[in-house]
């Protein structure tokens, strides 16, 4: 089962290093994430690294792991299109759990390398000037709890879309719901947002509790039921919702694949 997980992942990685879709997406997003972080009166003009490398994680999950959903957002079209890709997954030894696992990971991690790599020389440049490692903590914290779910969820979710619509309609209804999710506060949207919420894939809860972002980004000024003050309990209850939104959108988007697969067979 490892082995059979390990190898798939390994093709599925070198698969998605390959894609100019990855490459063309996720890393001019990530250099923008970087530009803003270094340009940003509203960054620099901080003192203090762990708030500088806090505000730097979420530009990177504002813009980095939307690059990600569009860049994967073909990830299991290409399974239902690609003549005896079926055939060829069934002969080869591993299960259909590793295959799954593998289909998901690999590229995942391929999309995130680029984004991870310049949040750590960011952090890394950070702790050097300020003499404390503070700020590698706070970058290793948003990467782990709060970049990595919510790249999690929209790949699963832009993957679902793209199994379901032409990858050009996935993409740009992905966009649409990404910004709706993160960045539409409840004094600007005519409809009931989870920006701001437990419920944001932006992560704001365990930005703001983990990794020194600033307050703003957890409630959005919002108030309610969904919109506890921020505390370690609900920061993980806001990855622990982002994680099983993830889950529900990767089973479904692998139950229609399936269906379509046999359909067409």
């Amino acid at each position: 089962m490892v082995t059979a997980l390990l190898w798939t992942l390994r093709y599925e990685a070198l698969m998605a290093a390959r894609s100019r879709a990855v490459w063309g997406t996720v890393l001019p997003l990530a250099l923008l994430s970087l530009l803003l972080a270094t340009t940003s009166p509203t960054v620099t003009g901080h003192g203090d690294p762990v708030f500088r490398a806090g505000a730097a994680a979420v530009l990177v999950n504002s813009f980095c792991t939307l690059g990600v959903g569009l860049a994967l957002a073909d990830r299991l079209r290409r399974g239902l299109e690609a003549r005896g890709m079926a055939e060829l997954r069934t002969a080869t030894p591993a299960k259909p759990l590793a295959q799954s696992l593998g289909t998901l990971a690999g590229p995942l991690l391929t999309a995130l390398a680029p984004v991870a790599a310049l949040l750590a020389l960011y952090a890394t440049v950070l702790a050097a000037t300020a003499g404390s490692v503070a700020p590698l903590g706070s970058a290793a914290a948003a990467l782990c709890l709060a970049v990595l779910p919510s790249a999690l969820l929209v790949a699963a979710f832009a993957g679902l879309l793209g199994a379901l619509l032409p990858v050009a309609a996935a993409r740009a209804i992905t966009v649409v719901v990404w910004l709706w999710a993160c960045h539409f506060p409840p004094a600007f949207s005519p409809l009931p947002t989870p920006t701001g919420t437990v419920l944001s894939p932006l992560n704001g809860y365990p930005l703001v509790a983990w990794a020194g972002a600033p307050q703003v980004w957890a409630t959005r000024q919002g108030g309610g039921v969904l919109r506890p003050d921020v505390s370690g309990a609900t920061a993980l209850l806001n990855v622990v919702l982002v994680l099983a939104m993830a889950a529900c959108c990767y089973a479904l988007g692998h139950l229609v694949a399936r269906i379509r697969r046999h359909g067409a067979s």
